[in-house]
């Protein structure tokens, strides 16, 4: 098959999207397909057009203005609507508004989308909403990256999924005081619990932890007063050494799995709550909306070595069936399934 994917960032860009994007596209070419990506340059260095492992990437700087950027993206979709045409498959990772024009041009060339997530603002817009909801309208096949897109968006998808992950050959030597936070360094996120949760840990005695934080954002300078801020790079070499991490998403909780961390989470809203317990791995993750039980729990594990050792084996015996050989025939199964009908 010949698959398009359009994704508002991709390779070399860091982040969840763009690692599940990647890697899934990856794999379909290691099954004989052919994979094009259309994205957005983060980067002005960056070229327009490259190859990276077979995978043809497409890159357009999209202006910054509302509304502008969205016309202008129809515009070089437009000129560009050869990549299109030739598609067998066309895979929205959440913008399918990009998408939208070429829906009503072509009614009959399968179009897919994954709602990977949220804006980061709550109450949800209504808008928002309604985009999604078109969204799930007009494709083919729907795919969520966790339940509580299905209740807050008010849609219903064909698949939901969580992503998948890599669990490391060698498993790395653990440090039993450092902590690692994976994720963006804003309020949305649960930072600002994690951070209550670390003045806490300040205050008991013959402890002291240190913290690595991988991610960026309006919190950067506020997390470099607390550790050690090492901006997007890749978490791996952190979280084979720390006993705890403070995840933000769900790469980042089954990043942490793999690698036999303890996980804590921080919710200030209902739906995060639902995001993080609403899972098939709420068990094995320490959630919580109060600093002071997030911080009597990372005491607890720190010093019952077998209740940590309990609680790591079980998510992890869990996590080696999340492989992204899984996901991948997710998304075939999806795309012959709705073809199909």
């Amino acid at each position: 098959m010949k698959i398009l994917f359009l994704s508002p960032y991709f390779y070399p860009h860091i982040g969840g999207v763009e690692k599940h994007a990647y890697i899934l596209a990856s794999s379909l070419m290691k099954k004989g397909h052919s994979v094009v990506i259309i994205t957005k340059k983060h980067n002005n260095k960056l070229k327009s057009y490259e190859e990276v492992d077979a995978l043809k990437i497409y890159r357009f700087n999209q202006p910054k203005v509302k509304y502008l950027g969205l016309i202008y993206t129809w515009f070089w979709l437009l000129l560009h609507f050869n990549l299109i045409y030739k598609s067998d498959i066309i895979h929205c990772h959440d913008i399918f508004v990009w998408y939208l024009p070429f829906r009503l041009l072509l009614p009959n060339k399968p179009v897919f989308t994954t709602f990977h997530g949220w804006e980061g603002i709550y109450p949800i817009p209504l808008k928002n909403i309604i985009y999604k909801k078109i969204a799930a309208k007009l494709s083919k096949g729907t795919l969520a990256i966790g339940k509580y897109v299905e209740k807050y968006y008010k849609i219903k998808v064909n698949k939901i999924s969580y992503g998948a992950v890599s669990t490391p050959k060698v498993p790395g030597s653990k440090v039993r005081n450092e902590i690692v936070y994976v994720g963006r360094l804003d309020s949305d996120t649960g930072l600002l619990i994690f951070l209550t949760v670390l003045d806490l840990l300040k205050k008991i005695k013959d402890i002291s932890f240190s913290v690595n934080f991988c991610g960026d954002g309006e919190l950067k300078t506020q997390c470099a007063k607390y550790g050690r801020v090492h901006g997007f790079v890749d978490p791996a070499p952190y979280l084979s050494k720390a006993r705890f991490c403070f995840a933000s998403g769900y790469l980042s909780i089954l990043e942490a799995m793999a690698n036999k961390c303890i996980i804590l989470t921080g919710y200030d809203n209902d739906l995060k709550k639902d995001y993080y317990l609403d899972t098939p791995f709420s068990k094995w993750i320490n959630s919580s909306n109060n600093p002071e039980i997030l911080a009597k729990k990372i005491i607890r594990f720190y010093f019952n070595t077998k209740l940590t050792q309990n609680a790591i084996e079980s998510g992890y015996n869990w996590i080696k069936g999340q492989t992204w050989e899984k996901l991948l025939n997710d998304y075939l199964s999806l795309w012959k399934k709705t073809t199909a009908s």
